[in-house]
């Protein structure tokens, strides 16, 4: 009799703690896997990215992922021609530069949300190549008695007296290189999701690339490099998954 009442006991003790912890939303089943995209800014210019993560340990997770924006020479600084509907340009500018950079990394959880609506802090890193698309700009030049035609930018003939407004971004793609680097990524993840099931929060680092091999020209007369560094905000949303 003894030994049954201890054994009912504990049977009841068992489902009282497995209860409370269902009815407080603490139960302890890990997510193991995450994606997020996210809109990032820098001070080299914006662009978009791709994460998917998956969990090694409690504490660490892998992750793979993909950014791309573009990179802008430190000394750009937009004008516009005389018309109202002059798009703005970059007077000096010869070149643009985006990078694709497909990565692997890691995410070390410093700080881990112990309820809904609590916030997560990780650091993280990441690193693979650089693809950088070189491309050539174009500009709308004014030309006597006709409309403006878009012509390769060059800062012998071209000036701010004959460019009316940009040519659209796309004109002299199939003239691209692409410069083979190395990228690195580096920074601290905040996670707001009011979920435990999402993502909703952001990043704050610093982002870098290299492109071994001759300086990029960006820009006309001007310090140009083959090493660019930046630092970023990004915007990210996405989901937890088991």
């Amino acid at each position: 009799m003894y030994k049954r009442c201890l054994y009912l006991i504990f049977l009841f003790s068992t489902f009282s703690v497995s209860a409370q912890e269902v009815e407080n939303g603490e139960s302890k089943v890990l997510m193991t896997r995450d994606y997020s995209v996210g809109l990032n800014f820098n001070t080299r210019g914006w662009g978009l990215a791709f994460d998917y993560g998956w969990q090694k340990n409690y504490k660490y997770k892998q992750t793979v992922g993909f950014t791309c924006t573009n990179i802008r020479h430190e000394k750009e600084h937009k004008i516009f021609g005389a018309l109202s509907n002059s798009k703005g340009y970059y007077l000096g500018k010869l070149k643009s530069l985006v990078s694709f950079r497909p990565h692997y990394g890691g995410k070390l959880i410093l700080f881990k949300a112990k309820r809904e609506n609590g916030i997560e802090i990780a650091a993280k890193w990441s690193g693979g190549p650089s693809f950088g698309l070189v491309k050539p700009v174009y500009l709308k030049i004014e030309k006597i008695g006709a409309q403006a035609v878009d012509e390769r930018y060059d800062p012998s003939i071209h000036n701010s007296g004959n460019i009316s407004s940009r040519s659209s971004w796309f004109k002299g793609l199939g003239e691209s290189k692409i410069r083979m680097g190395v990228f690195g990524k580096f920074g601290f993840d905040f996670n707001f999701g009011a979920l435990k099931n999402s993502i909703s929060g952001g990043e704050l680092g610093v982002m870098l690339d290299y492109f071994p091999g001759r300086k990029i020209e960006i820009m006309y007369n001007n310090e140009n490099s083959n090493f660019f560094s930046s630092l970023y905000l990004q915007f990210n949303i996405g989901q937890k998954l088991y």
